[in-house]
């Protein structure tokens, strides 16, 4: 009864804590949904343990926790590949980021040059 309540009690505060870091902007919606599902997995196997060694029968495991523990490595898994799903966006954006700022240098440098060459030719016409 003691771990039902630890672990109910665990999903709930990772709710909540989910829930403020969104609203602060600190973690993004798109990320917090993976927290959330997690979270919520939590707090089903805290009201209901039955359900694991259900799930673990169904699913031909014979050691009931082993199933949580593959949970928690797919959990894990799918949000390693989601952040370097992201990682690698932000990478690209970054490099179109660089290149266009590369391609603006080099025209305020070619409009600076132009100046100056006017700039040099009226300063000439003026003497």
């Amino acid at each position: 009864m003691t771990s039902r309540i630890f672990f109910i009690l665990v999903a709930i505060i990772t709710i909540v804590f989910i829930y403020r870091n969104v609203r602060k902007n600190q973690i993004s919606q798109d990320e917090s949904i993976l927290w959330m599902i997690g979270a919520i997995v939590i707090l089903i196997f805290g009201i209901w343990p039955e359900l694991i060694i259900i799930l673990a029968d169904a699913v031909g495991i014979d050691y009931a926790p082993s199933l949580l523990f593959l949970l928690g490595l797919l959990f894990l898994f799918m949000f390693s590949l989601r952040s370097s799903q992201n990682i690698s966006r932000l990478r690209e954006r970054n490099k179109e980021l660089i290149q266009n700022s590369a391609l603006l240098e080099k025209r305020i440098r070619d409009l600076e040059t132009k100046i100056n060459q006017i700039q040099n030719k009226t300063d000439k016409g003026d003497a």
